[in-house]
This record gives C-alpha cells, sequence and structure tokens, in this order.
C-alpha cells in the first residue's frame, strides 16, 4: 500500500536525518551540515537538493501512488542511466521500496544548476543551443531497443486515442463549452496535418515534455533538460514542440512567433543533417525541414489540448481554471487562421 506524502516539515527533519547518519542512498558525506533545500513539487514528484556544488544531488520522493505514475520510478530511472551529463540530469540511486529512513520510495540524481527558461531569455543564440541540445539528445537515445511500433501514428490517430482517454476517465471536460467549441476545427486541422507523418519512423526514445520548467538554463547560458517522467518512444517532433509557440498557458510554455518555431525546426535539421559518426538511420528519414515543422504543429495542438483537458480536470483549483482560459483561448486564435 502507498503512504501519503509526508507534510514538508516532517519530511525534512527524515531527510536531514538520514543525510547525518549517512543512510540516504547515492548521496555522499560532507563534511559540517550540507545545505538541504526544496526545489519545489510537479505532478508526481517533491523535488529536493542536497549538498552544493559538483556534488550537489536531487532527493525526488513520489507524490502519488504508483498506478497513477505515468512511468515507473524503475522505467525513468533506466532512461536517466543514459542521458550524457553534458546534456542533463542523470541517474544516481534509486530505492523503491518505503522501507528506509524516508519512509517511502525516492531516487537521487545529478543537480543541474541553472533556472528554469524564462520568455525573456528567448533569442536566437538560444534557440540554437536548445536545437543543438535536443538533437544531441535524439542521438544519445537512438541506440535504444527497437520500438514495438515502427511508425509513428497520425496526427488524427493520436487525437482520438487522447479524447478516448479523457472520455474514458474525465468524460466532463469533453463537455466543457470551452473544448466542445474546438473539437470541430482541432479534428480538421490534425486531418489537415495528417500527410506530414506518413511513414515517420518511431525513435526509440525521446525526452517528451521539454516544457519551459524540464529545461534549465545553466550558468553558461547552455540549456539541460531534466524531468525524464514522460521519456519513451516516439516522434522526435514531439520534442521541439512542447517548449513553446503560439498556443499557450500555465508556466509550461514560451509565447514563439511563428519565425522563432521556424527558426528552431530548421536549426535542428540543419544540425541533425551535419555529418556525424554512427549517425543513426532516423535521422535520414526525418529530415524534411517542413514535414518536421507540420508534425511540431500537430504536436502542439495535440499537446495544448491534452494540457486544456487537465485543467479542466481539475475545477478546486483557481490557477488551473485560468491557464484553462489562456489554453482554450489561445487554441481558438490559432484555429481561426
Amino acid at each position: 500500500m502507498h503512504s501519503p506524502p509526508l507534510p514538508d516539515d516532517d519530511l525534512a527533519r527524515r531527510i536531514r536525518a538520514a543525510v547525518d547518519a549517512g543512510e540516504l542512498h547515492g548521496v555522499a558525506a560532507e563534511p559540517g551540515d550540507p545545505e538541504i533545500a526544496p526545489l519545489g513539487s510537479g505532478e508526481s514528484y517533491t523535488a529536493w537538493r542536497i549538498g552544493s556544488g559538483d556534488q550537489a544531488r536531487v532527493l525526488r520522493i513520489p507524490r502519488r501512488p504508483p498506478q497513477e505514475m505515468p512511468r515507473s520510478m524503475e522505467a525513468e530511472f533506466e532512461v536517466l542511466r543514459r542521458v550524457p551529463p553534458e546534456l542533463g540530469t542523470s541517474a544516481v540511486a534509486l530505492e523503491t521500496g518505503a522501507d528506509n529512513p524516508l519512509g517511502a520510495p525516492y531516487m537521487v540524481t545529478t543537480h543541474v544548476p541553472g533556472r528554469a527558461l524564462r520568455a525573456a531569455d528567448w533569442n536566437p543564440r538560444l534557440a540554437t543551443s536548445l536545437a543543438h541540445q535536443i538533437a544531441r539528445l535524439h542521438v544519445a537515445f537512438a541506440a535504444g531497443p527497437t520500438p514495438s511500433a515502427a511508425s509513428v501514428p497520425s496526427a488524427s490517430e493520436q487525437g482520438e486515442e487522447l479524447l478516448t482517454w479523457w472520455g474514458r476517465h474525465h468524460p466532463e471536460t469533453l463537455t466543457d463549452p470551452r473544448v466542445s467549441a474546438l473539437l470541430p476545427a482541432w479534428l480538421r486541422e490534425l486531418t489537415r496535418l495528417a500527410p506530414a507523418f506518413e511513414a515517420v519512423p518511431t525513435h526509440p526514445l525521446i525526452h517528451g515534455d521539454v516544457v519551459v520548467t524540464n529545461v534549465i538554463l545553466g550558468p553558461d547560458g547552455v540549456p539541460r533538460f531534466i524531468d525524464f517522467e514522460w521519456s519513451g518512444p516516439g516522434d522526435t517532433a514531439k520534442d521541439l514542440a512542447l517548449i513553446g509557440g503560439r498556443v499557450t498557458g500555465g508556466p509550461w510554455y514560451l509565447p514563439m512567433t511563428f519565425d522563432d518555431v521556424a527558426a528552431l525546426v530548421t536549426e535542428y535539421s540543419r544540425y541533425s543533417r551535419h555529418p556525424q559518426r554512427s549517425r543513426p538511420q532516423w535521422h535520414t528519414d526525418v529530415i524534411d525541414p517542413q514535414q518536421l515543422l507540420a508534425r511540431r504543429d500537430a504536436y502542439e495542438l495535440l499537446d495544448r489540448m491534452g494540457n486544456l483537458l487537465y485543467c479542466l480536470s481539475r475545477p478546486g483549483e483557481a490557477r488551473y481554471g485560468r491557464w484553462a482560459d489562456d489554453l482554450a483561448c489561445n487554441l481558438t486564435d490559432r484555429l481561426a487562421d
């Protein structure tokens, strides 16, 4: 049975006691009292930074039961083992049981210094750097097991799958006027973009959630990735769609013009075409910038509709209501083109 999350004060005391006793796996003993600081809470984990400098570690503790997690801790940990340190956070230690000083499962990863991206950070240099980092991540993940699905489903198929899931689990979200008014135009646009998905190979592994809050801008000005909870086989174009675009809302997206988006996709394509040692086959199949841009646009629509439905599934929280309004408004404007 999964125990309910501990109050922050109680958890902080347990973390301090475990660190002082040298009983937290993956955290090396330091002289004196290493700093322990909360980094924040996401949908699935609470994160704490332990220590400082190069030896700093991030402790992640689940906030919800295993069956409600998008991916198991074990699956995410295996992905983190493959992340090169120059690209983002990587695996250190995993404790899947609750029989430990914290009384809860936990994961320890490396700490990525810096801060989350801000709208004011966006400029051509950052766009180039981010495109290169995403391309490098896809190269690092290209050697994984062959995906069970050889080709990426079309935009329309993914849209129907999305609506089916929400209709089964939260049917009230689909009847909300903000959604029902959007669905016909949303489905038409996904159908229009469907040709870009013909014979697109499934990449062995993508990040799957390259939103603003999962991209850390380092002191050196280089963006790096955290939170690989949604990683899995998929379309590389998805990792270009979630950072931002014309459809924004909530803390997840940068406002980007059409030219901003086109520049990001073009730079990713250019870098991916550059001769590289042992370049994987998928590069040659997805290199058409216009096709890649169309697929990225489809994933922007799929992701924002999914997030709109998610926000509507949390009616008791005012901020989610505001974010739902913003997403619905911006989707309406985008689909009116």
